[in-house]
């Protein structure tokens, strides 16, 4: 059953593994027709099945059992795809907070690497497939070649090839789907789907009413690290869009790119929304990279106070988008108070 405690929660479905309904079933003799959908879903799907992988065909034999994740947005589509309790190992993670909101605690799953996994760590970990935003220290053919396979995000696609169109929340939706259907819980998939466009519905009709601004997404990857910022082929240049916000990087065709004050200076958003918690960092911390910047006390958002925090993760290709969105409306909405 899903359960909403306020409009602006998200609510996700609670994740049963067939072997824990079985449990339930023989200990109390009845079902839920939650528990009965996910108890079915564990015995209709047919493989093998094939799906798209960043553009290229991708066979999967058999439903996979056990998973690891490369980064947060993995565990965050995971958990609204209903495969979250197959996940035995994490990487990639590079220090970054756990989502928010997850129905199940990943807290003691180990992290096998903080940052890119080599193929050594991925067979080490002992799972069936990799779910994740692609391969650094390793390859697709390094793993088959132990039987694992690699499903690559697709709104991070373009770490591995180049993305042909931007990522929007429907890109999402469908990643949601896609992985419920390789898990065989496209039931539970759906079903959180269908909460999220609804959340995302009620968001864009807050947002109606917004005066039109330029906006700059922008954030530090480490401490010695340059300015990047977010282009127009990610889901912030959408979250920006759908928020009444005109994204100054939006002509820029990649997600993240490198950049400098210089250019920021030149675009002088009315808007900059900073990307904090990379490595770890609080928005105070990011804010005052940016503030010690040379020139930034000249740009028109420090002066007006209209710069903002949103959690990096919060700004990514999964489900937590949906909060970044509702954190820049509500943000935004208060410099006219």
């Amino acid at each position: 059953m899903i359960t909403t405690t306020t409009r602006r929660s998200v609510a996700r479905l609670p994740i049963i593994s067939a072997a824990v309904a079985a449990l339930v079933l023989g200990a109390s003799g009845c079902a839920t027709q939650a528990e009965e959908t996910t108890d079915d879903a564990a015995t209709n799907a047919s493989y093998p099945i094939t799906i798209d992988n960043c553009g290229a065909d991708l066979s999967i034999e058999g439903e996979p059992e056990t998973i690891l994740t490369i980064g947060t947005s993995a565990l965050s589509l995971l958990d609204a795809a209903g495969a979250a309790d197959r996940i035995v190992a994490r990487s990639g993670e590079f220090g970054a907070a756990l989502p928010e909101d997850l129905s199940i605690d990943l807290s003691g799953v180990e992290i096998v690497d903080p940052s890119d996994p080599t193929t050594e760590k991925i067979v080490g970990a002992n799972a069936d497939v990799v779910v994740g935003y692609g391969l650094f220290n390793s390859t697709d053919e390094d793993l088959a070649a132990s039987g694992i396979t690699n499903i690559v995000i697709e709104g991070e696609c373009s770490h591995d090839a180049g993305l042909t169109s931007a990522t929007d929340f429907d890109a999402i939706f469908a990643d949601i789907e896609r992985l419920g259907a390789v898990f065989n819980t496209s039931d539970v998939a759906a079903e959180n789907v269908a909460e999220l466009k609804a959340e995302l519905d009620e968001l864009e009709a807050d947002a109606g009413t917004a005066e039109e601004k330029s906006a700059a997404v922008v954030y530090y990857f480490s401490p010695a690290s340059t300015l990047s910022a977010r282009g127009g082929l990610g889901i912030a240049n959408d979250i920006l869009a759908r928020a009444g916000m005109n994204n100054v990087y939006a002509a820029e065709e990649s997600v993240y790119l490198e950049t400098n004050v210089e250019t920021l200076l030149d675009a002088d958003p009315d808007v900059i929304v900073i990307a904090y918690g990379l490595y770890g960092e609080d928005f105070e911390t990011a804010k005052a990279l940016l503030f010690d910047e040379p020139g930034t006390s000249d740009l028109t958002a420090v002066k007006n106070g209209t710069v903002i925090g949103v959690l990096a993760s919060d700004l990514a290709p999964d489900p937590d988008a949906i909060r970044g969105l509702r954190t820049v409306i509500d943000s935004t909405a208060t410099f006219s108070e």
